[in-house]
């Protein structure tokens, strides 16, 4: 039997992923692939909600993404920082799941933790191919492809994912976040992502980047590196 390609999609928070990568996360579980959600903290520091709340949100979330696991690597929110340790627990779930693809936040954005995320990650895939750095029983592994995606800042695009086909069902795994997006029952302080505005934003984002590729929902991707093709692949891009 084929084994199922594995992709790995890390964010910053509980959240980030269905936010920015909600609709390819779908996409890729629509074609059959084996595909998981590391998150490097609980989001404790949220205005609204707490670690209880964010834990069932996430699990109902999950559950409907269809995802084949998730972890909370636990790092503490708001303290990102690119040091020896958490660097080693970013390496020892590669290891364990050896991605052929890795989705990380671009290193430019408003929010601290998801530039600090960015870069830990970029710099974690490249370790985890070390051989000499150890990780008890699991072995050395380097993922072949890392993508970056958006987050509130607009970032280089090196390919947009068309989503049309699975925007709807987006939303409806937003709505598991009901602590941190809009509703307007919600008793707790406005912050900028539980906005009227930002669920409206939501939605021109996915429609601008859709337009760019003739589509009418997509999700933007940058690859630092340069993205290979052959004359096969050209007709598919």
């Amino acid at each position: 039997m084929t084994k199922k390609p594995v992709v790995m999609f890390i964010g910053a928070h509980p959240d980030d992923i269905e936010l920015n990568c909600g609709g390819t996360v779908l996409k890729l579980v629509e074609s059959g692939k084996n595909v998981g959600i590391i998150d490097l903290t609980e989001g404790e520091l949220s205005t609204r909600g707490n670690r209880r709340s964010r834990v069932l949100e996430t699990s109902a979330a999950s559950k409907l993404l269809g995802i084949s696991f998730r972890e909370n690597l636990k790092i503490r929110d708001g303290s990102i920082e690119i040091n020896k340790i958490n660097r080693e627990k970013i390496i020892r779930v590669l290891r364990k799941y050896k991605p052929e693809i890795v989705f990380a936040p671009y290193p430019n954005d408003r929010h601290p933790d998801h530039i600090y995320a960015g870069n830990l990650i970029r710099e974690s895939v490249f370790y985890s191919g070390l051989m000499k750095i150890r990780t008890g029983n699991l072995k050395a592994f380097k993922p072949g492809k890392l993508y970056f995606y958006r987050s509130a800042i607009d970032i280089p695009v090196s390919f947009i994912f068309d989503i049309s086909s699975v925007f709807k069902k987006k939303l409806e795994v937003l709505k598991c976040y009901r602590t941190q997006f809009y509703d307007s029952e919600s008793k707790e302080p406005e912050t900028f992502i539980s906005s009227s505005f930002f669920r409206n934003e939501i939605e021109a984002r996915a429609r601008h980047y859709g337009f760019k590729i003739g589509a009418e929902f997509g999700e933007p991707y940058y690859s630092y590196d340069a993205i290979r093709i052959n004359d096969k692949t050209i007709f598919e891009i």
